[in-house]
């Protein structure tokens, strides 16, 4: 409707409104109304439409375990699948938003400077959306590059030689957990990231891309720190505890 009054306004009077602001605006409100499909264009534009989704965490079970170490492993397997799906709903909405936001962006003047149509901000808000849209092919991605498989690794293994099979078999769920919990925490930094990106491409002078990368690569490193960790031990020629 605003794209009509414009072209109104540039026929009364073409010095003040140029015919680009009609334009523009008509344009916006045909994305707007194709919503779905703009939605599918900027995921697919990133991941295009073939990413591995991080996942294949499994870990131990708790039958046997008493006191402490089963409130763990109980609490951890009770929230660790509805706060993933929480996660992903939550960037979801905010691909959604961020997509509404970098396409009535494209309405504004080259003024705006980052936030301006073809602002830096502008363009970063569009990628930002496409990999919340994509959030779980996006994490295995990243894993993928650091780490060459975008499969969590959760499940541990402690040698023999460093405790007896009887105390593996308490320790090691134990330890599942705290992977499982790592893994949550990675995954919120990971689209924490994604945000600080964008707020940096918007000039905000409150973040910074060293910023943005520490919580995309850290995020990632936690995601699968059980990957991580068997690089290192390899590293250092370690190999008491494994984790698949």
């Amino acid at each position: 409707m605003t794209g009509v009054f414009k072209f109104k306004d540039h026929v009364d009077n073409p010095q003040q409104t140029p015919i680009s602001a009609g334009v523009k605006r008509m344009i916006a409100g045909g994305m707007l109304f194709a919503t779905p499909f703009m939605a599918a264009a900027v995921q697919g534009t990133l991941d295009g439409g073939g990413g591995t989704a991080i996942g294949g965490a499994h870990v131990h079970g708790s039958a046997g375990l008493t006191g402490m170490d089963l409130m763990i492993t109980q609490f951890i397997g009770n929230i660790a699948a509805p706060a993933i799906i929480l996660l992903e709903a939550f960037a979801y909405i905010g691909a959604i938003a961020l997509l509404i936001v970098g396409i009535i962006r494209l309405t504004k003047t080259a003024q705006e400077g980052p936030r301006g149509p073809a602002g830096l901000g502008t363009l970063m808000t569009f990628i930002a959306s496409g990999a919340l849209f994509s959030f779980s092919d996006m994490a295995g991605i990243f894993s993928n590059s650091l780490f060459g498989t975008s499969t969590v690794a959760t499940f541990s293994s402690i040698s023999t030689t460093v405790i007896t099979a009887a105390d593996a078999a308490q320790v090691e769920p134990v330890i599942d957990s705290v992977m499982v919990f790592v893994m949550i925490v990675g995954l919120i930094a990971f689209v924490r990231g994604l945000f600080v990106l964008k707020s940096f491409a918007d000039g905000n002078t409150q973040t910074s891309l060293a910023q943005a990368l520490t919580f995309l690569i850290g995020g990632t490193m936690a995601i699968n720190l059980g990957q991580l960790i068997n690089f290192l031990e390899k590293t250092v020629g370690v190999t008491g505890l494994t984790f698949s």
